[in-house]
Parts: C-alpha cells; structure tokens; sequence
C-alpha cells in the first residue's frame, strides 16, 4: 500500500515539472518563403517543418519578437519552445544577385557545351544589356538558363536570351556583346633600346584575339630570348618575330681571335673583323699578321673559325 502511494506520487511530481525550455537561435538565414519551427528551434523534431512565419523578402532582414515565436511555435503543437531569454530574433532571407559577371558565365558555359574543341582557359565573353542585378532565390539550384545564342565563331559577336528565377517569377534577360577566343603573346614591360639582348624579365605575356593573331607575334618565349633588337621597341605592344635577330658577336673594325681546330692542333692568330657578325654568319676578317683577308664563321664573342685546312694553314703561318 505505502509503495503504490509513493509511485503514485512520483508520477504525479513528474508530470507536474516543467517541461526543459527548446533552444531559440538569435538569428536565422533561410532560403525559402516561409520560416519554420525548425528555423527557430534546433530540437524542433518532427515539428522542425511547420510553418510559422512568411519569410522576407528577397535580400532582406528583420526582426521578430522571440515571445511571439514561442507562442506561435506553442500552438503548433512544440510544447518546449520558450524565449530563451531572447527578446526578438533576425531573420534574413538569403538571396543570389544574380550581375554581369553571372550572366557572363552563364553565356561562357554555354558555348563551351554546345562549341567543340573551345579551350576553356581561351575563352574571354563580355556582355552588356543587364540594366541592373537581379535578386534570385538561393534555394534554386541553377537560377539562370541559357534560353538562346547565337554566336559569330570569326568575329566573336554573340547574342543570347536567359531566364532568371526570382522569388515568384521567372525574368527574361537579352545580352549581346563579344565571346573571343583569346590566346597569349609576349609584350616589352619596359623600352628595348636597339641592339639590347632580351632577357626573360624584360618580357610578360598579354592576351589577344586568336582571330587577330599573325605569324609575326611572338606567342613563345622561347623563340626571342637570347636575341636581339632590330630597333627600339616600346612597352605594352605585342612583339613581333621580325623586331628581333641574332645578337652581334663580332663588331666591324674590332680584334678578333681566328682560330683553326685539326686533329690533335689548334692554331690561332689576331685579325680584324671587316664587317659585323652573328653566331654562324659568314664575314670577312684581316689577318693582321699576313695583312690578308681570309674567311671565317662566327662562333663566339670576337671568335672566328677560319677557312679551309690549307688556306687556315697558310694564312695563319704566313708573315710579311
């Protein structure tokens, strides 16, 4: 008798406690058009889904009194909500702003499903025709398509219609403008004075139109490093092959070495070189010691590989 009447008691002390107080967020980002119990309480459980309020508008926050949440939340059937000791709660409507920079990509990866053989990394688009940034909502997966384009592959015009999804409506959106097909050439970051041998560092690369590239723009750093300039070259304009060529080695008028390599000998002598020279060209030389012209390659910096082996010989022996 005295064990059913404690148990009794027990359970009517249970069922008399208060039950523990939900969590209230202080604030709250949604992504849909209503807010949910779930929103505002964590433990919401199978009441999480229940609407409570009509979210903001798109981009938009405000503030809701935390003792209205619960009494609403209360009525709902989540006996646990309470205020947390919160007076009011912000919530915000997340939105995607939707600007040039979004359509332009949209437009780009378009081309690039419908296009074969375009090199992503190539391909430049700038658009114009969107008068101001569009507000879509964040919970759509894939706010804006690609209705129609139309795309001049030489000229790089291109035309396109897209439907963007905002809050409870769908807006078309006409853009022309130019999707190009770029690719890089080299340009001076500084002024080459003529005859200066480029260097890496003197060079950077810009991009350019594929369809206003010539054979003549240098589109590798390979092909001028180490030569030198025709003429004075100015910064920020696309280099081109012709503006370059094999440094001097050997100046008109200067002492040179000949020089004639056989097996097991080597034989050389001072001449003057008759005429400049690059690595492998052809000049004349005077053979200082013979006071006669011979013929020799340019090899090096004031280096000549001279004649034939009888004439080297020769001429390199002979003394007034």
């Amino acid at each position: 008798m005295l064990r059913n009447s404690l148990l009794a008691a027990a359970l009517l002390a249970l069922s008399a406690a208060p039950l523990a107080a939900a969590t209230l967020r202080s604030e709250v980002a949604v992504t849909g058009a209503v807010v949910t119990i779930g929103d505002f309480y964590p433990e919401a459980g199978r009441h999480a889904a229940t609407p409570l309020f009509r979210a903001p508008d798109l981009g938009t926050r405000g503030a809701v009194s935390a003792h209205v949440i619960a009494e609403r939340a209360q009525a709902a059937g989540f006996a646990e909500a309470g205020t947390d000791g919160l007076r009011q709660v912000m919530v915000e409507r997340l939105a995607l702003t939707i600007g040039e920079a979004e359509v332009e990509t949209a437009v780009r990866d378009a081309l690039l499903l419908r296009e074969t053989g375009l090199d992503a990394d190539a391909l430049d688009v700038s658009l114009s025709g969107l008068r101001d940034p569009i507000l879509a909502d964040a919970g759509q997966g894939n706010p804006v398509s690609v209705e129609t384009l139309d795309w001049d592959r030489t000229s790089g015009r291109v035309s396109a219609t897209l439907r963007v999804r905002a809050a409870n409506r769908t807006q078309s959106v006409k853009v022309t403008g130019l999707a190009q097909e770029m690719i890089e050439v080299y340009t001076a970051v500084r002024p080459i004075e003529r005859g200066a041998v480029v260097a890496e560092a003197d060079l950077a690369p810009m991009r350019m139109p594929r369809n206003r590239l010539t054979l003549r723009q240098v589109a590798d750093l390979g092909d001028i490093v180490g030569l030198a300039a025709r003429r004075s070259i100015q910064a920020g304009r696309p280099l081109r092959a012709i503006d370059f060529e094999q440094p001097v080695l050997v100046k008109r008028g200067t002492k040179v070495t000949l020089v004639y390599q056989t097996a097991g000998m080597t034989l050389t002598t001072i001449g003057q070189a008759l005429s400049n020279g690059a690595k492998g060209d052809v000049i004349d030389i005077l053979n200082l010691q013979s006071r006669r012209t011979v013929t020799g390659i340019v090899r090096a910096h004031d280096q000549i590989a001279v004649g034939t082996a009888r004439t080297r010989i020769a001429q390199l022996q002979e003394t007034n």
